[in-house]
């Protein structure tokens, strides 16, 4: 199946008791995500709140996701398994070998894998740039 693992250089976890006990502050974080017949999914962040009953991830401040040859970077993304979605926001660029593109955020359906690009002011657009070759 999938499986979902975290590491961190430090994590603080709240005592038992306090509103936020079952919630753990990562700092340096990685986390490798293995997706069956699909691949894996590398995430780099400075920081991660992760909470131990749901599984949810906040990762935030420079966030670096890695999937086959396509890169995001972003300041936030949310994995929020309790819900099977996904949120990347804040300053998100996409990157692979034949496609660029800048938007506010990006949406995944974890059960589907539908995506979806939207921007916070409706005015505005997805910034695409692609870069065919062709070939006679």
């Amino acid at each position: 199946g999938n499986t979902f693992y975290l590491n961190a250089e430090k994590a603080v976890v709240e005592l038992e008791g306090s509103k936020n006990s079952n919630k753990v502050q990562l700092d340096e974080v990685v986390s490798v995500i293995t997706i069956k017949n699909k691949g894996i999914i590398y995430i780099y962040s400075t920081n991660a709140i992760y909470n131990k009953l749901n599984h949810d991830t906040f990762f935030f401040n420079n966030v670096n996701i890695n999937y086959l040859n396509n890169t995001i970077f972003s300041e936030n993304l949310d994995l929020i398994f309790s819900e099977k979605i996904c949120e990347i926001y804040n300053n998100v660029s996409y990157k692979s070998e034949k496609l660029s593109l800048n938007s506010d955020k990006i949406l995944i359906d974890m059960l589907t894998g539908d995506i979806r690009l939207e921007m916070k002011n409706k005015n505005e657009k997805v910034n695409l740039t692609a870069k065919y070759e062709y070939i006679n």
